[in-house]
Order: structure tokens, then sequence, then C-alpha cells
């Protein structure tokens, strides 16, 4: 049931309200709710994100209502938490440091499923971050034990290189769509396949 626009909704029944839906909302209907309730900008950016990553986890093609409902508790569970600490997850500022922290290059690009070529193009952040999709942050984020928040944030820098702090004249690097990188990768096919599918993250469209 709608909201009563004539007195001051509450997050709680606005989350409720979104979570009415059977899917999690994408970027078009993310910017609807956030201009309808701008007061919880934040909050509703990180239910709907806190949503697609959980279904992201688990790439069924349907879900029973049952199991729908469940997800949904889950992400309404993560955005009461996150509000309860009250504090943004620290910035990345080094990604190749935290792969190696987390356990190495070739543990990382197992467990996200891709090759050293995306990490790369990850790292030195040579794609364009509203190409990339909801399922590549959760990944990342999963795989160094971080929040999808700060994944995001470090995408959304510019694109940098090594040669770029020696050179004295700054090199102009340009960003590709996530699927032309995957299309380059060595991976299978039918992995290629799966990311090329990915919907790309709305909290990108941001």
């Amino acid at each position: 049931m709608p909201l009563n626009r004539n007195t001051d909704p509450l997050l709680d029944d606005v989350l409720e309200e979104m979570a009415a839906a059977a899917a999690p909302p994408d970027a078009r209907q993310l910017r609807a709710w956030i201009e309808r309730y701008p007061q919880f900008r934040a909050e509703i950016v990180d239910f709907a994100t806190a949503w697609i990553e959980m279904e992201a986890a688990d790439p069924a093609a349907e879900a029973a209502q049952d199991e729908v409902e469940i997800v949904v508790n889950r992400a309404l569970s993560r955005v009461r938490e996150l509000r309860g600490a009250g504090a943004k997850p620290a910035a990345i500022g080094n990604l190749a440091a935290e792969i190696q922290a987390a356990g190495g290059f070739d543990a990382f690009q197992r467990a996200a499923g891709i090759d050293r070529s995306i990490v790369t193009c990850l790292e030195k952040r040579l794609i364009r971050p509203a190409t990339i999709p909801a399922r590549m942050v959760a990944a990342v984020a999963q795989a160094l034990g971080r929040d999808a928040a700060a994944v995001r944030g470090y995408l959304r820098l510019p694109p940098h290189s090594a040669a770029a702090y020696k050179a004295s004249r700054q090199p102009e690097l340009k960003q590709v769509d996530f699927a032309e990188i995957v299309r380059h990768a060595d991976i299978p096919e039918a992995e290629k396949a799966r990311w090329l599918a990915a919907p790309p993250d709305p909290a990108f469209r941001e």
C-alpha cells in the first residue's frame, strides 16, 4: 500500500514499500524512489544495492516468493545494521595492496571468477563505472571482505597508471565498457556469457 504523503514517512515504511516489489529496483526506479523520499537517499541506495548483491550471489533464474522474502528481510536487516553503525566504510586507496592482503591475485581471481586482465582494469580503474555489474561489485567486495560502498567509491575515482606518476605530462587514460574488457578476457566462454548478461549496478548511475 502506498504511503500517505500527508504524513512524514518512517524509513522502515519506505523500505517495506520498496520490498513489496518482486525484484530490486532498476536505475530508473531507484531514481524515482530517491525523488519521492530524498531524506532517505542513502538508506534507499543501501537497501537496493544490498538486495541486488544478495540476488547476484545466487544467480538462479527464478525464486519462489518465500525465497524473495528471505532475501528482502536480509537486505532490510543489513540496512538497519548500517544505520546503527552510523559510520561510512573506510575508503580503498590501493586495490592491489588490498588484494595482496586478502590472499594474493591468484586467490582473488578465482574467488571473483575473472582473469588478471580484468583485475588490472579494475585496479587501474579503466572501466566505465556505469557499465560495471552489481555482480562484479559484490564479487570484489566479498573477495576482499569489504563493503560494496567502498568498492564503488574506489571504482568511481579517475583512472590511473603507474607511468602517470613518472611522466612530466599526465597521459590521457580512456575508460572502456565492462563488456569490452570481458570479451577480451582469458576466461571460459560460459563465464564470459554470465558476465555479459549481468546488469549494470544501478548505484553507479546516481
